[in-house]
């Protein structure tokens, strides 16, 4: 599979935003239905777990999206194990670098999906206060991702099963594709090689029946794969109107609204001395807060977390060495 056969996609926010070191996407439509990602006050976060948990077996998640910014305040800095581990050259990972990234007149690269990782892992913090992160980037700032890159993380994931082992592998990304199409076929050999672990995909956010992929993977029987759609705000025995749907969408979560942390603002942070940055009274596109975002990604990030909850309850963990 090359990068030319396809392309998956977070699809969260229009495409067409413009990506400027003043980004500002609040009330901002995706092309797919969901609403962009909306700065959140400080008054409406809570504080965050402690960490490290108590000894034993910890639920470890891999999050193959963009890079997750451990430096986050509310992220815990120190402890043994780590919360979210980068795996490191010496381990053989050859980090994925996704082109097209968007960048200012300062360099900088700073996209719609610039903290989509990070706002993940914020939930996994928040909902699975055990589970650790091994965070393997193959999404851009914009919310795309080549295949080949996801292939290049599975595979490593295989590779290093003994030494990094992990439970489930969370993939917030996806594109509509039929089952015969053969370019997918790579994709899901790579799926394969890692046997018992738990896949939790999105279903994405078009807001239509089509299969999508990764995410239809869970009809096949050789896969654990569970794809997570997203529930309406108001109702919760209703699908959400942006939430793909159909026999293959397996379990629906909260998607809509869903509060986390951002390692991107577009406050006055002048007033924000919790944030740990020196405002001057203007908005800035950097700095340490917090979000609202809507979309199936982060229903999955929620169903990723209950999954968590239910292996250490258990003790039944599908890694090697659990």
């Amino acid at each position: 599979m090359t990068s030319t056969d396809r392309q998956f996609s977070a699809g969260t926010i229009d495409d067409s935003a413009v990506p400027t070191l003043l980004f500002q996407p609040e009330g901002k439509k995706s092309g797919h239905g969901a609403i962009a990602w909306l700065p959140a006050p400080l008054y409406a976060v809570t504080a965050p777990p402690s960490w490290p948990p108590g000894p034993g077996r910890h639920p470890v998640i891999a999050l193959l999206d963009s890079r997750v910014d451990d430096q986050h305040p509310w992220l815990p800095q120190s402890g043994s194990p780590p919360f979210v581990t980068h795996p490191k050259n010496q381990q053989g990972w050859s980090p994925v670098q996704p082109d097209d990234e968007p960048a200012d007149e300062s360099g900088l690269n700073l996209g719609s999906h610039l903290i989509h990782g990070t706002f993940i892992a914020g939930l996994i913090r928040q909902y699975a206060a055990d589970a650790r992160i091994v965070n393997l980037p193959v999404m851009n700032h914009l919310g795309k991702v080549d295949p080949a890159d996801v292939i290049v993380a599975l595979t490593w994931l295989a590779d290093h099963a003994e030494d990094t082992p992990v439970d489930i592998v969370l993939m917030a990304f996806g594109t509509p594709a039929d089952p015969s199409e053969p370019d997918l076929a790579e994709l899901k050999k790579a799926m394969s090689r890692l046997g018992a672990v738990q896949f939790v995909v999105s279903a994405g956010n078009d807001g239509s029946d089509r299969t999508v992929y990764p995410a239809a993977f869970s009809v096949a029987e050789d896969l654990n794969v569970t794809s997570v759609g997203a529930i309406s705000v108001d109702t919760p025995t209703e699908r959400a109107p942006y939430s793909n749907y159909g026999p293959w969408v397996q379990e629906w979560r909260k998607g809509t609204n869903i509060l986390s942390i951002a390692s991107l603002t577009t406050v006055d942070l002048d007033h924000e001395p919790d944030l740990g940055r020196e405002g001057d009274g203007t908005k800035s596109a950097t700095g340490y807060g917090y979000a609202w975002w809507s979309g199936t990604s982060f229903a999955a990030a929620l169903y990723a977390a209950d999954l968590a909850n239910q292996m250490s309850a258990t003790g039944s963990y599908p890694a090697a060495g659990s």
